[in-house]
C-alpha cells in the first residue's frame, strides 16, 4: 500500500469547490489523487475541470447524503484518506499534521471534536498545544483507509445523520482505535485543519435541522450498548 494520501471533497449546495482546491493543491503532504464525490446537480463544476486535477464522482439522480462519501475509500490502495465536509478549508500543513498523529497514537484524527455527553468541544484555531482525546472529529476524517472496512461491518441506523458517529464508534468497537484532535497552537496557524468556519454556519448546515441533536443522542446510546469506549 502507497504511503500517500487519497483526498475525498463533497459538493452538494455548497459553491466552495473551487477554494477547497486550492487549499489542497497547497498541502505539503503527499497528496495521491482528489476525488470530488457531488450529490445531485445543485452547483456546476464542469469548468474547473479544465483548471484542476480532479476525479468527479457524481450520483446526479439519488442523494446518498452523508454516508456516501464513505463508500469511496474501499476502493483506495492508498496508506491514508481524507475526507472533507464542504466548508472545511485545511492550512497548508494540516495533512502532514495529521499523518505524524495517526502514526503517533493509531488514531483517527479530525478538524474538531466532542464527547458523546457535550462535556467536550474543541474546533482548529482554539490553541490546544496537545492532542486531545475525544469521541468523534468532524469537518475532516483522516485515517489509515483499511480501518474503513470496520465502518462498513454495520449498516447505519439511520443516512440522514451520524456518519461521523459511525465512523469513529465502529472503528473504536471492531478495531480498538480511538479518536483525536489535533494540536491547534495559536502560533502554528499553518497546521490549523479549518480556516474559514464561517462557510459552515448558513442555511445547509445540518445541525440547524430540528431533529438533529435528538438522532445523534440515539445514535450514541446505541453504539454505547454495542461496546463503544467512550471517553469517561
Amino acid at each position: 500500500m502507497e504511503k500517500k494520501v487519497s483526498v475525498i471533497l463533497t459538493v452538494w449546495k455548497r459553491d466552495n469547490l473551487e477554494k477547497q482546491l486550492e487549499y489542497i493543491k497547497n498541502q505539503t503532504a503527499d497528496v495521491d489523487a482528489v476525488y470530488v464525490y457531488q450529490n445531485e446537480s445543485h452547483v456546476d463544476i464542469s469548468y474547473l475541470k479544465d483548471k484542476y486535477d480532479f476525479n468527479h464522482i457524481h450520483s446526479k439522480d439519488v442523494n446518498f447524503k452523508f454516508h456516501g462519501r464513505f463508500t469511496i475509500p474501499l476502493l483506495f490502495n492508498t496508506e491514508y484518506t481524507a475526507i472533507f465536509d464542504d466548508d472545511t478549508m485545511p492550512n497548508s500543513g494540516w495533512l502532514d499534521h495529521c499523518i505524524e498523529l495517526c502514526e503517533e497514537k493509531n488514531c483517527i484524527v479530525g478538524a474538531n471534536c466532542r464527547t458523546h455527553d457535550d462535556s467536550l468541544e474543541l474546533n482548529c484555531g482554539d490553541g490546544n498545544t496537545e492532542p486531545v482525546r475525544c469521541d468523534i472529529v468532524g469537518h475532516c476524517w483522516f485515517f489509515k483507509t483499511n480501518w474503513i472496512h470496520y465502518m462498513w461491518r454495520e449498516k447505519p441506523i439511520t443516512y440522514d445523520n451520524g456518519e461521523d458517529i459511525h465512523l469513529c464508534a465502529t472503528c473504536n468497537i471492531f478495531g480498538g482505535i480511538k479518536t483525536y484532535f489535533p494540536s491547534q497552537p495559536n502560533d502554528r496557524p499553518e497546521v490549523w485543519g479549518d480556516t474559514q468556519q464561517q462557510f459552515g454556519m448558513d442555511e445547509h448546515a445540518s445541525y440547524k435541522r430540528t431533529d438533529h441533536h435528538t438522532t445523534r443522542d440515539d445514535l450514541y446510546q446505541y453504539w454505547i450498548d454495542r461496546g463503544w469506549n467512550v471517553k469517561k
